[in-house]
């Protein structure tokens, strides 16, 4: 009998996982909107809001590439995934810490840029998860905009 783990993914993304991925967005509309406005919820800041939601989502994001270096001993770009993740999650960080200056959202958006980039080249299982990926792609590139439109309300 075979375990969950051992049946492959789907080939199509599931009508949740795009919800999912496209409601992921909105958190980020928030924090542009109170930006905007210079609403604070319970006094936090839409920049601050933005950048904390920012940095969760690229950690998560590049979590995904550590779990792929653990869990497949043969793929070859495992090392380079490890390290990649690693770097990419301090890169995070560091815009989070620094978010209060307009650098630190420029590396937040830097960091989703590459990650965007990394994937496309990499292009894991092209043909399985095609539909996967190209959600993924369109979600990173409206989140990406929201960085360059945060960038526009702090300069």
């Amino acid at each position: 009998m075979k375990e969950p783990r051992d049946t492959p993914p789907p080939t199509e993304p599931t009508p949740l996982f795009d919800s999912l991925a496209y409601a992921g967005v909105l958190p980020f509309l928030v924090g542009i909107w109170m930006q905007w406005t210079g609403t604070e919820l319970f006094g936090v800041g839409g920049r601050f809001l933005f950048a904390a939601y920012s940095a969760c989502i690229l950690s998560f994001l590049v979590g995904i590439w550590w779990a792929a270096a653990l869990n497949r001993a043969q793929h070859p770009k495992r090392l380079s995934l490890a390290l990649q993740s690693n770097a990419l999650a301090l890169v995070a960080w560091v815009g989070l810490l620094f978010s209060a200056q307009k650098w630190g959202i420029l590396l937040l958006a830097a960091g989703f840029a590459y990650v965007r980039w990394e994937e496309a080249r990499l292009n894991p299982n092209a043909r399985r998860l095609r539909n996967y990926f190209r959600t993924r792609a369109l979600v990173s590139y409206l989140v990406i905009a929201c960085h360059l439109v945060m960038l526009w309300l702090v300069w």
